[in-house]
């Protein structure tokens, strides 16, 4: 449990600076970490708090890309341009938020008023939408697999008041680099009703030129 109080900030301090430690000892070590280390203490980059969004219609569908290549950032709807982090950019994720809600009323018509519905729409617990915690998701980045189809009844946190709604806290928290595309993909064991909007966040600390 106490990885999970730990602050994403002292986690991604504690990876990067066991790397000058390993190469102080002469042993194995990631040279890229390295310079994140030394750039933070000498200045040159500084931490701060991000959470990467996406928003989806899942409607009819039983396989979900959080992020595409086809995605552009806008507000209220994603701050991820095609499913890639800004350049220079260095981002530990140590938990992910999953939230979701139904369309009320008639299904929008086109395109941009999807977009006006969910600007509006108040996300809540997957629980409330039939099926979304029976299925399974995974993290993939840098062409890895962060998270190996792990069950959705993890963002089931309604009874838990030590932890933010359709919070789950990554047991080994990993960085995603700015030059590879990232995944985020839910698979449901039949379709999601039609009215279904997704939401996920990876929430965590990234590098910013200081």
């Amino acid at each position: 449990m106490n990885s999970m109080k730990k602050s994403s900030r002292a986690q991604f301090l504690e990876i990067v600076n066991a790397h000058i430690s390993l190469r102080d000892q002469a042993k194995k070590y990631d040279p890229a970490m390295v310079k994140v280390a030394m750039d933070i203490k000498e200045g040159r980059l500084q931490l701060a708090d991000a959470a990467y969004y996406s928003i989806k219609f899942a409607g009819n569908r039983a396989n979900i890309d959080m992020f595409e290549t086809q995605d552009a950032k806008e507000i209220g709807i994603t701050n991820v341009t095609q499913s890639k982090l800004q350049k220079d950019r260095l981002f530990l994720c140590n938990r992910i938020i999953l939230l979701a809600a139904e369309i009320e009323g008639d299904l929008p018509d086109s395109d941009s008023q999807l977009k006006k519905t969910i600007k509006q729409t108040n996300f809540d617990s997957i629980k409330k939408v039939a099926g979304l915690q029976n299925g399974v998701f995974s993290l993939v980045a840098n062409k890895k697999t962060i998270i190996d189809e792990r069950p959705m009844q993890e963002f089931v946190t309604d009874n838990n008041l030590m932890t933010n709604l359709g919070t789950y806290y990554l047991e080994s928290p990993r960085f995603i680099r700015d030059d590879e595309e990232f995944e985020f993909n839910i698979e449901l064991g039949d379709d999601a009703p039609n009215k279904t909007l997704v939401k996920v966040v990876l929430a965590g600390t990234v590098t910013i030129p200081a």
